[in-house]
């Protein structure tokens, strides 16, 4: 029982901190190296964690964690709660729709309605991405506690694309700019030549969630931002209400 335990702990803390390193794991679990080391093996072994990225020596939850995780009720709830809205965005838009949750320092999206463009962005259920780069992120980030906030921008802000940004002065304004419209603009920040428009599902005073409208840069361009954008926060607080009931 006691290694099981330790496991989940193990388990528990690269999902807290990923990409985990061995050695700072060792350090905020006060265990072993040796026995963190095991740990990572058999968690790997078993498909819960994977290496993150090119960085072999660091450790990412996998899919599985998702799949467990969309079994508790509040999650499923959100899902089924979300799709009349959500729908209707995509019946307006075309575009693809994601409902992503907060998970630390990251957005996992929990459900996407496809947009029926040819082309089109494509990410799997269980993609995990930065708060920063994501409009999903970037709205929930602008509705978290300002200590929180300022928490994520002084140690997480790294590049993904060459136009992502990661000076924590420009985010506070842009946060600032979000929260005066509802919505935020994100420009290609997570994947080349994608756009997407997103707004934080707020629940209590806290984000629990947030949706987005995605697609390629030459559709969703400047003209298009205000109408998605409101029609996106519309149903943003669409879906809170009916999470309140």
């Amino acid at each position: 029982m006691n290694s099981v335990k330790t496991a989940l702990r193990v388990l528990e803390a690269v999902a807290a901190h990923q990409p985990a390193g061995l050695s700072d794991l060792t350090r905020r679990l006060g265990l072993p190296k040796s026995t963190v080391q095991r740990c990572l093996a058999t968690l790997h072994e078993a498909g819960w964690i994977r290496p993150g990225g090119h960085e072999l020596t660091r450790w990412v939850l996998t899919g599985r964690a998702f799949s467990v995780g969309s079994q508790v009720a509040n999650t499923r709830n959100l899902r089924e709660v979300a799709l009349p809205a959500l729908s209707a965005l995509q019946a307006h838009t075309l575009e693809t729709i994601h409902l992503m949750v907060p998970d630390g320092t990251e957005m996992v999206l929990i459900e996407r309605l496809d947009s029926a463009y040819e082309l089109r962005t494509f990410k799997p259920l269980g993609s995990r991405a930065p708060l920063h780069a994501t409009s999903n992120g970037k709205s929930v980030l602008a509705y978290l506690p300002p200590e929180e906030a300022e928490e994520y921008l002084a140690a997480h802000l790294k590049p993904v694309t060459s136009h992502t940004l990661t000076d924590p002065a420009t985010l506070r304004r842009q946060l600032a700019e979000i929260r005066a419209r509802g919505y935020a603009i994100n420009e290609e920040e997570l994947h080349d030549g994608v756009t997407s428009i997103g707004t934080a599902i707020v629940a209590d005073g806290r984000p629990v969630a947030s949706l987005s409208i995605s697609g390629p840069s030459t559709r969703i361009t400047p003209d298009t931002y205000e109408d998605y954008g409101t029609r996106a926060t519309a149903a943003a607080h669409q879906i809170a209400l009916a999470l309140a009931k």
